[in-house]
């Protein structure tokens, strides 16, 4: 009968460990990164994302400001939101850090060009 009781209750601990990572030593290291975001660009703020390099993940700047799981050993860029996934910027790179401000200088023409052509190509009834 103690067998019974036992087995569930042991399901239920190891269940609870591995939901909460307790056996991912890892992601122990991982935090929080916000990073905020000046620009000299002509386009919307929102329309910028941020990419963990190392993960993959990307997610959109809202008023300037984005929240990015990362490590301490991750590389962190500055993308075009996900929703524009065709348009490329050469977006700057940092590694990650629990608070980050970072600029995006648009000033460069090749850049600004670079950008408007991806855009009319994405946009393009073509």
């Amino acid at each position: 009968m103690f067998k019974l009781f036992l087995i569930p209750i042991i399901s239920v601990g190891v269940y609870c460990a591995i939901d909460q990572d307790v056996f991912q030593t890892e992601r122990k290291n991982e935090f929080v990164a916000r990073v905020s975001l000046e620009t000299n660009c002509e386009l919307d703020i929102n329309s910028f994302g941020l990419k963990n390099l190392t993960t993959g993940k990307v997610v959109n700047f809202k008023h300037g400001e984005a929240f990015i799981r990362a490590g301490a050993k991750d590389e962190l860029q500055v993308v075009m939101a996900p929703k524009y996934e065709a348009v490329r910027i050469n977006g700057a790179k940092f590694l990650a850090a629990s608070i980050i401000e970072v600029f995006q200088d648009c000033n460069s023409s090749v850049t600004l060009e670079n950008i408007f052509e991806s855009m009319n190509k994405q946009f393009s009834s073509n």
